[in-house]
């Protein structure tokens, strides 16, 4: 990974700046910003911790927000992250056979969706990792028997 410039490792928080080509006054008046929000226990920009979801995966040993731990002991990581698409909150409706729905709920013949392309069987909740696998295999198992069907 180091090789292909998607991890980067430093003992210092300057060191990790020049690293990654930050401006560092910018860089630490950051960190530190963080690290006041850590210390208060209170994340005045992301609300990090503030949900049951957040603390159930924190850090019970980090306080006084189990989500929110100091930036001062290295060394120091940094991931080159590339934004994606994991799943929806939203996305096409469809019927029990995954066929796409327009608006008005009436089928658009021939197009199908499951997974991460469809709406949600949960609405506008995400109970956690691997949520989406469940119905994504049940719609399109179902989407593929109704196709199978169509052609006979």
């Amino acid at each position: 990974m180091k090789e292909q410039g998607i991890l980067f490792k430093a003992d210092t928080l300057e060191e990790l700046g020049r690293k990654l080509d930050l401006d560092q006054a910018t860089f630490r008046a950051t960190v530190e910003r963080f690290n006041g929000f850590a210390r208060a226990g209170r994340d005045q920009d992301f609300n990090k911790g503030d949900s049951a979801y957040d603390r159930y995966y924190g850090d019970p040993t980090v306080h006084p927000n189990a989500c929110l731990g100091t930036i001062e002991k290295g060394p120091f990581l940094a991931y080159k992250l590339v934004v994606g698409d994991l799943g929806t909150k939203g996305g096409v409706l469809t019927d029990p056979d995954g066929r796409a729905l327009r608006e008005d709920g009436s089928v658009i013949e021939g197009l199908y969706a499951a997974g991460n392309n469809s709406a949600s069987v949960m609405g506008n909740t995400y109970p956690g990792p691997g949520s989406t696998i469940g119905p994504a295999t049940v719609f399109g198992m179902r989407a593929g028997r109704h196709m199978a069907r169509q052609s006979s």
